[in-house]
């Protein structure tokens, strides 16, 4: 043996910095993170990194012993063929099945020898393989004449290997100075027959196929003595020529051959391009925070300061849209001072001139915050009452976050800055006044941050909902005898009339902020799939009053709305989650839309209860029986379709988004979300593994087929909000109901699933059900019994064709387009575009041959 020599890991991995001594084992190892795999089988498209790969595979399709061929290796029900202990170096090198008894049937035919090692005979330099990856080369010989390779049974070519068996890859060294001759040749050196010479002469065959089949990579960077007139021209060289790397790009680092039909991780090999592509989609998402040193708490902070615009550029106050003033007192230079003085105390010292000189101007500041008020999106007026609101009276906690969103939702990269940077000094200052009343601004604070699409943010947000809660519910505000009834006598006037009209609009701000504080806390819990920190069963209050009471623009119009519905209804939550009819009376005195909105969140949380039960159901062994679960998921849809009922007839913006966050409860009440979203990636690819059973088991039930049609209605409904209108939550609600799709498609919509389940039978096979259309007889039918083909309105690039649920990608890409759509080519806030990152990721990862 030659004594090997030492040498320098001169090759390193541009990715993850590990370092070779030969080039051939870096190139092996770069394999391992590109994950292609461009040979596929033409008869169950399944694709393989290699060609010998693909060759042994095929052979699953051949009938065998009579049987048909199968179309699907991967089916549990096929028998493999057992692996032996230990394969012969001849048939290991040639990758070729050998038998447990030694010598091998194969050896004895060929009369070669059969050599193989037992355990016990331990392993010797010569018997390293190359399969790791940081292994030395081999040593090269001292001359290079030291061995000749003779004849042997020309029958034992490269194209003789059987891909359907598995054997072991155990290369074998080429000790120099020894000469094989007769029946001691490993077949791994036989010449090739002249057709294997010219790759061209081969039909079907291309020089990669070729050049795969070459057993032993430490030939390559090794000598290759003549074999004369079959001397393929490889001359002794270290380097690696074309000829070289065009070899080594057919091997894959970790499993340089196929695993057996019978080893459990096959499936997984196939799926893990796919899976570690939906896993680095969420990666970057915001529910997932890692913190470091760049993160902290001054780190936006110069963003305060808005840039300089040069004389041509239209100042920051331009770019804001208002067709009316919220609130008749402007905003002056004390109000902008007292806030900048509350900036000032969160920054570090080293922005503070920067902060103090740049800082914006009042009439910025006057112009989001009047933005703030009158956006549609932000919905202000539910809880703070314009006519009476004074801004330079208000604590700067307020102002300051009230401004700061309405720097966000202008979606100008600059404002939005800004907003991000004043909020966060918001949130500084906030537990340093804990006794002072920042109910609201907290509020506020916390609605930024929770949908700003930074993943610290939105965990602080989340964490710092807790405080806000205790602090209103330690208050008494979720309880009914906190608020009293204050109707005026007919006789106030004046002064009088102004106190009772103030005390009045105080006690419903805080009702309607009690209200408002439970539905960001359902909004947070249904987006982050989280519980919800509010019961329903403590959310004890009266129904907010009608618009007609609280947007009354003066004591005296407040006066005779009261007088004119003294003899109406007053509700509770209680009443209304009795009958859900009930809002539509006439005589009741409450406000309809926020109404609704408290009875969705109740819903959600009566929801949820039965999620969490039905989950641990599912983990554990049943100690309740089933028909209780399915009972109390029936009570709940009822509930929910008898809302539904009574908006008939509605058709603004707002209501729409309710029927949205309707079907998303319909939606959950029907999905284990958190096993689709891990089936997605977002725990990584082995978690994502783990759970295709549970999927699987989902897919194949009415339950998902009812969730994807749940999912369609929010399609449907979302198609009709105002241009802007789908972000934040909606959003959220969105992408809820494309994950429903992708999953659903991915699990149930393939061919071989549908006829495994016995889908589409009967009547239905080729019908087109729209799952974003009103119910009908073939809804039903594909509910009920899964009969015809799913199918969603196309949209965008795609046309308005019917895009089927079978096609995830193209599904995936009609969810984005409406939301692409419906922003009209205008700036789009950060937490849609990572959305729209995140999908397109998924979408991707579904058109991967593994996926598909």
């Amino acid at each position: 043996m030659a004594t090997a020599v030492t040498e320098t890991n001169m090759f390193q991995c541009g990715v993850c910095k590990r370092h070779y001594k030969r080039l051939d084992h870096l190139a092996r190892h770069v394999r391992s993170h590109t994950q292609t795999r461009p040979h596929k089988c033409h008869v169950c498209s399944k694709a393989f990194t290699r060609t010998d790969l693909l060759k042994r595979h095929l052979t699953s399709h051949e009938p065998r012993n009579g049987e048909p061929p199968r179309a699907n290796p991967g089916n549990p029900d096929q028998i493999a063929p057992v692996r032996v202990s230990q394969a012969c170096r001849a048939c290991a090198s040639n990758h070729l099945r050998c038998s447990e008894a030694k010598p091998c049937t194969r050896c004895v035919e060929k009369k070669i020898d059969c050599v193989w090692f037992t355990p016990d005979d331990g392993a010797s330099e010569d018997d390293e393989g190359d399969t790791s990856m940081q292994g030395d080369s081999v040593p090269p010989p001292e001359g290079s004449e030291g061995g000749t390779l003779v004849d042997v049974d020309p029958s034992l070519s490269i194209m003789e290997s059987s891909p359907g068996q598995a054997a072991q890859y155990a290369p074998m060294s080429v000790d120099p100075g020894t000469v094989f001759s007769g029946s001691t040749a490993p077949d791994m050196f036989a010449p090739p027959p002249p057709a294997l010479l010219d790759p061209v002469s081969l039909p079907g065959l291309d020089g990669e196929y070729f050049f795969s089949d070459f057993p032993d990579l430490r030939l390559l960077s090794g000598p290759w003595a003549s074999t004369g007139p079959l001397d393929l021209g490889l001359e002794s060289a270290t380097e690696l020529d074309d000829m070289d790397l065009r070899f080594l790009d057919t091997y894959n680092t970790s499993v340089p051959f196929e695993p057996p039909a019978d080893d459990p991780a096959r499936g997984d090999a196939d799926s893990a391009g796919s899976d570690d592509m939906r896993a680095e989609a969420y990666r970057d998402f915001q529910w997932r925070f890692v913190p470091s040193i760049h993160d902290h708490a001054g780190a936006e902070e110069h963003n305060l300061s808005l840039p300089e615009a040069a004389n041509d550029k239209t100042s920051p106050e331009s770019r804001i849209s208002l067709d009316r003033r919220m609130t008749s007192a402007p905003l002056e230079v004390a109000t902008r001072d007292r806030i900048l003085t509350l900036v000032v105390k969160s920054c570090r010292p080293g922005n503070l001139s920067r902060a103090v000189s740049s800082f914006p101007s009042v009439e910025l500041l006057d112009s989001l915050l009047q933005y703030f008020l009158a956006s549609p999106f932000a919905r202000s007026d539910a809880f703070l009452h314009a006519p009476t609101f004074d801004p330079n009276r208000k604590r700067p906690e307020l102002v300051a976050a009230m401004a700061a969103a309405g720097a966000v939702l202008t979606c100008d990269p600059a404002l939005t800055k800004l907003g991000h940077a004043i909020q966060e000094s918001v949130r500084v200052a906030i537990p340093s006044m804990w006794e002072q009343d920042n109910t609201m601004g907290f509020l506020i604070a916390l609605e930024i941050s929770l949908w700003s699409g930074y993943s610290r943010k939105v965990e602080i947000a989340e964490s710092f909902l807790q405080p806000l809660l205790t602090m209103v519910r330690r208050d008494n505000k979720f309880k009914r005898s906190r608020y009293t009834e204050m109707a005026p006598d007919s006789s106030l006037q004046g002064q009088q009339l102004d106190e009772a009209w103030r005390k009045w609009v105080n006690l419903e701000s805080w009702k309607r902020l009690a209200f408002k504080l439970v539905q960001h806390d359902t909004n947070s819990s249904m987006a982050l799939v989280v519980n919800p920190l509010v019961s329903y069963a403590e959310v004890q209050l009266p129904l907010p009053a009608s618009s007609e009471l609280w947007s009354a623009p003066t004591a005296h119009h407040w006066k005779e709305a009261c007088l004119a519905r003294a003899d109406f209804q007053r509700l509770t939550l209680v009443d209304y989650l009795d009958d859900p009819e009930i809002i539509n009376s006439p005589n009741v005195e409450a406000d309809p839309l926020l109404s609704r909105q408290i009875f969705l969140s109740c819903a959600w949380s009566l929801a949820w209860e039965h999620i969490q039960m039905s989950s641990f159901q599912r983990a554990r062994s049943r100690r309740w029986n089933s028909l209780v679960m399915t009972t109390r998921r029936e009570e709940l849809t009822k509930l929910l379709t008898h809302f539904r009922m009574s908006m008939d007839g509605t058709s603004s913006a707002a209501d729409t988004e309710l029927l949205v966050r309707l079907e998303l409860i319909l939606l959950h009440l029907h999905t284990p979300f958190d096993d689709l979203q891990t089936f997605a990636g977002m725990d990584g690819p082995a978690q994502a593994r783990a759970v295709v059973p549970a999927v699987i088991e989902w897919a194949r039930g009415e339950t998902a087929r009812r969730a994807v049609w749940h999912a369609g209605q929010i399609v449907r409904a979302t198609r009709l909000l105002p241009v802007g209108a789908i972000r934040g939550f909606t959003a959220i609600m969105l992408y809820h109901a494309s994950v429903a799709f992708w999953v659903y498609a991915l699990a149930a919509e393939k061919p071989d699933a549908r006829r495994q389940w016995g889908s589409n039978s009967g009547s239905g096979l080729g019908q087109d059900v729209w799952l974003d259309e009103a119910d009908g007889p073939a809804l039903q039918r594909f509910i009920q019994l899964g009969g015809g083909r799913p199918c969603i309105h196309g949209g965008g690039v795609l046309g308005e064709e019917a895009v089927h649920l079978a096609r995830p990608d193209q599904v995936m890409e009609t969810v984005l387009a409406t939301l692409r759509a419906n922003f009209d080519g205008g700036p789009r806030p950060l937490l849609v575009e990572k959305l729209i990152q995140l999908m397109a990721g998924l979408q991707r990862s579904s058109r991967t041959p593994a996926a598909s």
